[in-house]
């Protein structure tokens, strides 16, 4: 893997992270991935309103992530690329690993704490 450049980090940053720095965008992208939707089924399918959809849209077309096209009065939206979807399943991955290792962690330390707390008593301290 090759080191990436200030500016590669600097666009990583300003394009991609921060378009899915939001929960609903993450969501918007999640509903594009049985294929292309209209502005209004999507705000239909997540239960918010269309101009949040909208907003969010427009983050997620600046970033790159998805495209918009005119339909008369509609907006139909898809994704550019769907290997964002395979990124953002390996940081759910990710995010479940870590989630069970500090249960894990936490749940050693827990039983560490009852035995001291045991031996304590037992010794009159």
């Amino acid at each position: 893997m090759n080191k990436p450049t200030p500016e590669e980090l600097e666009l990583l940053h300003d394009q991609l992270c921060s378009a899915l720095n939001d929960r609903t965008r993450i969501a918007i992208l999640y509903e594009l991935a049985g294929g292309s939707r209209h502005v209004s089924g999507l705000a239909a399918a997540l239960g918010i309103p269309q101009a949040t959809v909208s907003r969010h849209l427009r983050v997620l077309r600046e970033g790159g992530i998805v495209s918009a096209a005119r339909e008369a009065n509609r907006v139909l939206c898809g994704l550019q690329d769907r290997r964002i979807l395979t990124v953002l399943d390996m940081m759910r991955e990710i995010l479940a690993a870590s989630i069970h290792r500090r249960s894990e962690a936490g749940a050693r330390i827990r039983s560490a704490r009852t035995r001291v707390g045991r031996g304590r008593r037992s010794s009159g301290g």
